[in-house]
This record gives C-alpha cells, structure tokens and sequence, in this order.
C-alpha cells in the first residue's frame, strides 16, 4: 500500500525537529519519500491524512529524542494504522440514524 524510499517518492515526511511528521511536497534535510501504489492508495489521500494526523498533534507523543526530536518509521505507521483502525470503528452518521 505505502513504502519509504527516496527512488521517486510522491512526497516526504519529516522525520527530525519539532515538524517531525509534517509531509512536505518537497524534499528537505531529515525527510524521507514515501511512495504508494496508486491502485490501493491514492497519494494525495495519503498526504492529506498525514497533514491532518501532523496538525491534530499524533505525532507528538511518538517523538523521540531528547534535544532533536525524531520519529522513526516505525513510529509513522503505528499513527497511520491506529488512525485508520479508529476511523474503521467509527459508525457513521447514517449508520447512528439507521434503527
């Protein structure tokens, strides 16, 4: 569904300082690319949930790292797989009308 490579990624995410988690459009410094495969995943899908994950803060309790934060990879998909099983348990607002 989604690897980390620097071969021709479709985005990176920051992985040092305190935007770690942030995905970013271009390469910087302490990032690295992340590449979907578009027919289970659509990239930008991925982008925006990630910006959503970064700016809700679930980064920040995986932060490692006592003067430089950093995530590990590791540490990205655990946010990325608990985000998705909690919105998969979520009911939607049409399955809490439904009697």
């Amino acid at each position: 569904m989604m690897q980390f490579t620097d071969a021709d990624p479709d985005f990176w995410i920051q992985l040092k300082g305190h935007n770690a988690g942030r995905p970013l459009r271009e390469k910087i410094p302490n990032s690295i690319g992340i590449k979907t495969d578009p027919d289970l995943l659509v990239p930008d899908f991925l982008f925006y949930t990630l910006e959503y994950l970064f700016q809700s803060g679930a980064f920040l309790p995986m932060l490692r790292g006592s003067v430089v934060p950093f995530l590990t990879r590791r540490a990205i998909l655990e946010v990325i797989s608990s985000h998705w099983r909690a919105q998969a348990n979520r009911k939607s607002a049409w399955q809490r009308c439904a009697v």
